[in-house]
């Protein structure tokens, strides 16, 4: 136990409670802009490396979760102990009490006085995710890098006739050859290469050509801004072409990382994208991308399809607070590895 007061108290366990479930799938992410519920939590929770688990109780039930997962954060010539900071939620009826800040301020704290330094809690916050922006500032973190939001879309997507399952066929393989792609980059977490063997490639005479690691995703969309966010919300799922990018109760799309490109193979890209999309059945892939990435140019280009694009006005903050930080581990400085199994 590590707080008390009257009919509050918070704990802190290596398990999720079981009501942890319920809460999260009724937890609505985003303050402005799209309004989301995520689903397969389950999963998730049970993936997660070494994680902490925070729970705010009111009597008996649960109204709040915050979670650290703790790995080893690399950068290109050292790595230090990190904690990703996941699933801060109060249930929709006790909110705007302060209770995400408590949650996060425990935690942070708890970490402090129980693991020896150098250590840093990082997340991944949408720039108008406000009240999550608002508890990390509180918190002393601070943004070292912008990540944007990358959608690839194709209206029939075909697989490519290289197009394998890469997991299948040498797992180790993949991870080594993502490991070199992003030698370069700070913040590596590779953790979940590999995930549920969904890392593929397009593959010839036994080499490895391009490949990337992408996660079936459903969303519900609470909520869509904009003149056209009602049309979209209640007359799109029952339009047959526009259903297979915009299906509110049903968001199907793939999330992506750790891309592997060999040298010369940059236009294979696209060709891999589309063929992940119809091994999935369906028609959007989203990326995020930290802005100082070299693959961005590569994104922007005509080649990705004329239905592909950054999200406008979507930025994405990579928040952070280190302790005791070694002075060669410069932060902000490499673009920043993403890992899509975090965010999403």
């Amino acid at each position: 136990m590590l707080y008390r007061n009257a009919d509050l108290t918070l704990l802190v366990s290596a398990h999720a409670d079981e009501q942890a479930i319920a809460l999260l799938q009724q937890t609505t992410y985003g303050t402005e802009g799209i309004r989301y519920q995520q689903t397969g939590q389950e999963a998730k929770l049970n993936r997660l490396n070494n994680p902490f688990f925070f729970h705010l109780y009111q009597h008996q039930t649960l109204i709040g979760l915050y979670c650290l997962d703790q790995r080893a954060v690399g950068f290109p010539d050292a790595s230090i102990s990190g904690y990703y900071g996941r699933y801060l939620a109060v249930h929709q009826n006790v909110q705007g009490r302060g209770y995400g800040q408590l949650l996060k301020t425990t935690a942070v704290n708890y970490v402090n006085q129980h693991v020896s330094t150098p250590h840093l809690f990082y997340s991944y916050i949408e720039s108008r995710n406000t009240r999550s922006m608002a508890a990390s500032i509180k918190e002393n973190f601070t943004s070292i890098a912008r990540l944007k939001t990358f959608m690839f879309r194709r209206f029939s997507p075909h697989k490519d006739t290289r197009f394998i399952q890469a997991s299948l066929t040498d797992s180790s393989r993949n991870l080594q050859l993502v490991q070199r792609q992003y030698t370069d980059y700070g913040f590596q977490n590779f953790l979940n290469i590999n995930y549920k063997n969904n890392y593929f490639a397009l593959e010839e005479d036994g080499h490895l050509l391009v490949g990337v690691q992408a996660n079936l995703i459903i969303w519900k969309l609470v909520h869509i801004p904009g003149k056209f966010g009602s049309f979209i919300h209640y007359v799109a799922p029952f339009l047959p072409g526009l259903r297979r990018f915009f299906n509110p109760a049903r968001q199907s799309f793939v999330a992506l990382e750790g891309v592997y490109i060999a040298e010369g193979q940059t236009q294979l890209l696209p060709v891999l994208l589309e063929s992940v999309l119809a091994h999935f059945d369906v028609y959007t892939a989203m990326w995020q991308i930290d802005e100082k990435d070299p693959l961005i140019n590569l994104l922007n280009s005509p080649k990705m399809g004329r239905f592909s694009q950054f999200q406008p006005g979507v930025t994405t903050h990579l928040m952070v607070k280190d302790l005791d930080r070694p002075s060669h581990i410069q932060l902000g400085k490499e673009p920043a590895y993403v890992s899509c199994f975090d965010y999403s």
